[in-house]
């Protein structure tokens, strides 16, 4: 059955934590099939996680608090993921904040956290007691917000008049309450050591979000066991168990509303060779993507829908801000506790004073970062196959407004030598106080503020949703889950509160307010009794169960796969990929190498050792597994300009499908394919057809064959001649290989660059 003739229970645009949290309490607790609709071709939000060659980084969760066996986050997360997401618990001392002349490690207990911070500031230590009970005073009350979200509507009113009536300590600045209770600008500036986990310097920030973040992470972090992206993938069996689905691939481009009601969402479907338009209905549409691009992009602003929501508006308008940053993910080719790290956070300031953002963007631009934080993921997530760093600096997103309207993965020389700067600045201020960091970087990638807002959404790349200032809290105005629309709901952090758990918390309010009076109550019983043991069903659309009917090594680190599809494959482009489950609750991504009669072809590489390389290398033949496809916009463009391709190892398999389409349109003959291999023996070119009209093989450490080239295909393709106005360069491979000739190219004064990197 066609989706968009298929009626739901609900609808969730997002599959963030709070939507996901949302959709799996909705199918748990009440049985209700609940379609999640995701912008970008990897569902879980700022909980997914993004691989290079077999590394995986975290985009958005660096740390957890409060998730402790018998905590309430603790058993939602059980619950939700059917017991199959695990937790390792942060090293004792979790936290370590750097100054100049001041460095603190944060320990695990609240009272030993005191303790050693009366001891470094022995003369503040009343104030610093009066402190942790402004503490505690300040988050009790502003965790009124999730109980207004989850009790009944009549009862929200005398909440909202409680807080309203006893909030003047959490809604003054964090600024102002560190400044009237300590003399110190060091220990202020070290109690506000963590203000980037909520994005708002103490000036701006509301000493109830401050306050919230300290007694979150007073008895320690966790962090999920095998990296953040097993959360959205452990969530997904008991959404599907009940009907439902998270389908990726979804732009929502707008929220159908009928007499004051929602009743569904209008979608361009992505996954395809062409974008469709869909209608999707439910009784019940919760938005996870922020209250502002809900009431502003997806809602009409003007007619009776617009009247509803002007008042609500005009608020949000208020609101907007915030700070975005920019992030260094590193490859590592070593172990980083050889370094003396054991998965702690590190918070590296040049000096005391965390107000001065336009100073830290001008430092950071200039290559001379002044903050930043440090996490070493694959550490916190117990992975030993691919070591990795992660370094953030915050920043005023404006810096990066002149690249704004450019193609992602496209932009210009400016920006790639913007990012550059940036990049190297960062590495060598975290090297100087992490030694030997630098030295065992094997590859380097920086995200800006575009890029957060082209995979999430977030206007301008502020990933946190509505600022957390001191106006956000006061009148106690915001809808929480609730809307004016009848029938649509908020879910997440604007909907709850900032970072995972808050954000799952705007979820669990989202679906006490679908499910009305009794939810709570509902809720914690299922909690309480555990999920329902996962049972095999209807894949939804775009899914399929495949059997593995072929397994032959092409090079000793080269495997073709060959699986028969158990429904007709859809209609995909060449260039597209397929994700392929390899393992519990682990998927990965392989370009379509062929698929026609129900047969696909994958080539997959086994040089990483990951957890897709231990399946090509084991699986047997006749094992079924699950596939989702079509995915991805990594296509030919259709123009007229001379085709050449550049491509390593498994990076040719996307491109197979397109030579056979150029050669259909007689174009082949004059397309050129660089191919670098190690050896001759690593050569996969000769295995398939058709191929372009040249074909130039680049044999990094063996003897150029006739018409090769000795040498990397980077260096091959320095000494090409192309007319930059006149030339399409199709990039598939390591990423290393992917980066070097991107930016070759692109000083070369190449235009037509077209890359998809996973």
């Amino acid at each position: 059955m066609e989706d968009s003739a298929q009626q739901y229970d609900a609808i969730v645009i997002g599959s963030g934590i709070g939507g996901l949290t949302t959709a799996g309490l909705l199918a748990g607790v009440a049985g209700k099939a609940v379609l999640v609709l995701e912008k970008h071709t990897e569902p879980g939000g700022l909980t997914h996680v993004f691989r290079r060659d077999g590394a995986c980084w975290d985009v958005g969760l660096h740390y957890v608090g409060e998730v402790g066996p018998g905590s309430q986050p603790r058993a939602l997360f059980d619950y939700l993921s059917g017991g199959a997401l695990r937790w390792n618990r942060m090293p004792e001392r979790f936290e370590r904040f750097i100054y100049p002349e001041l460095e603190f490690a944060v320990p695990s207990d609240p009272a030993a956290y005191e303790r050693a911070l009366c001891d470094a500031f022995a003369d503040e230590a009343p104030a610093l007691r009066r402190y942790f009970a402004d503490v505690r005073r300040a988050a009790n009350w502003a965790r009124l917000g999730f109980v207004r979200a989850m009790v009944p509507r009549p009862l929200e009113p005398l909440l909202r008049l409680w807080q309203g009536l006893s909030g003047g300590l959490a809604t003054r600045t964090t600024g102002e309450v560190l400044a009237a209770r300590f003399r110190s600008p060091a220990l202020r500036a070290l109690l506000a050591s963590q203000w980037g986990d909520y994005g708002l310097p103490p000036a701006r920030s509301a000493f109830a979000i401050h306050a919230q973040v300290v007694g979150h992470y007073l008895h320690g972090a966790w962090f999920p066991e095998g990296g953040a992206g097993r959360i959205a993938r452990t969530f997904e069996p008991g959404i599907e168990r009940a009907g439902g689905a998270i389908r990726v691939g979804m732009d929502v481009q707008g929220i159908v509303v009928e007499g004051g009601r929602a009743i569904g969402v209008r979608v361009l479907d992505r996954r395809g060779p062409d974008p469709v338009a869909r209608t999707f209905r439910a009784p019940v549409v919760v938005s996870g993507i922020g209250a502002q691009a809900t009431f502003t992009r997806l809602l009409p602003t003007d007619g009776s829908v617009g009247a509803m929501t002007a008042a609500l508006r005009a608020r949000l308008q208020r609101l907007r801000g915030g700070l975005s940053a920019v992030t260094l993910y590193l490859r590592l080719a070593a172990d980083p506790r050889s370094l003396g790290v054991q998965g702690e956070n590190y918070w590296i300031h040049a000096g005391y004073d965390h107000d001065d953002i336009a100073g830290q963007t001008r430092a950071l631009v200039g290559g001379r970062p002044s903050s930043l934080y440090v996490s070493f993921p694959s550490v916190k997530s117990g992975d030993s196959l691919a070591h990795t760093a992660e370094i953030i600096a915050f920043v005023d997103d404006g810096v990066f407004a002149p690249w704004r309207d450019q193609v992602t993965g496209a932009r210009d020389a400016g920006y790639a030598a913007l990012k550059q700067r940036i990049a190297d600045g960062m590495l060598e201020r975290a090297d100087a106080h992490i030694r030997g960091l630098a030295a065992l970087v094997s590859y380097a990638e920086l995200s800006t503020p575009l890029t957060v807002e082209h995979y999430t959404g977030h206007p301008d790349g502020h990933f946190y949703g509505l600022p957390a200032t001191p106006e956000r809290y006061r009148g106690n105005r915001l809808p929480g889950p609730r809307t004016p629309i009848q029938g649509l709901y908020l879910t997440g952090s604007d909907a709850g509160c900032l970072g995972i758990v808050g954000a799952m918390m705007g979820g669990v309010g989202a679906a006490c307010q679908v499910l009305g009076g009794s939810a709570f109550p509902r809720i914690r019983s299922a909690l309480r009794a555990g999920p329902a043991p996962a049972a095999g069903g209807a894949l939804p659309a775009g899914k399929s169960r495949a059997r593995l009917v072929a397994r032959s090594a092409l090079t000793p680190s080269i495997w073709q796969l060959d699986f028969d599809l158990d429904a007709a494959p859809p209609v995909w482009a060449p260039g597209q990929f397929a994700r392929l489950r390899v393992g519990d609750a682990q998927w990965r991504d392989y370009s379509i190498a062929g698929c026609d009669a129900g047969r696909l072809r994958l080539l997959v590489s086994t040089r990483t050792g990951g957890h897709g390389s231990r399946y090509a290398q084991s699986a047997a033949v006749g094992m079924s597994t699950e596939i989702e496809l079509p995915l991805g916009r990594y296509r030919l463009s259709g123009s007229d300009r001379r085709q050449v391709f550049v491509a390593t190892g498994t990076g040719l398999a996307p491109l197979l499908p397109m030579f056979a389409s150029l050669r259909l349109r007689g174009r082949l003959a004059d397309a050129v394919l660089l191919y670098g291999c190690r050896t001759l023996a690593d050569d996969i070119t000769t295995r398939f057809e058709p191929l372009p009209g040249r074909v130039v093989r680049c044999l990094s450490r063996d003897a150029a064959p006739a018409g090769g080239y000795a040498g990397r295909v980077s260096a091959a393709l320095d000494g090409f001649a192309f007319d930059p106005e006149a030339t399409d360069f199709y990039l598939c491979g390591s990423s290393a290989m992917v980066a070097d000739c991107r930016a070759l190219l692109q000083q070369r004064g190449a235009h037509h660059l077209f890359t998809e990197l996973f």
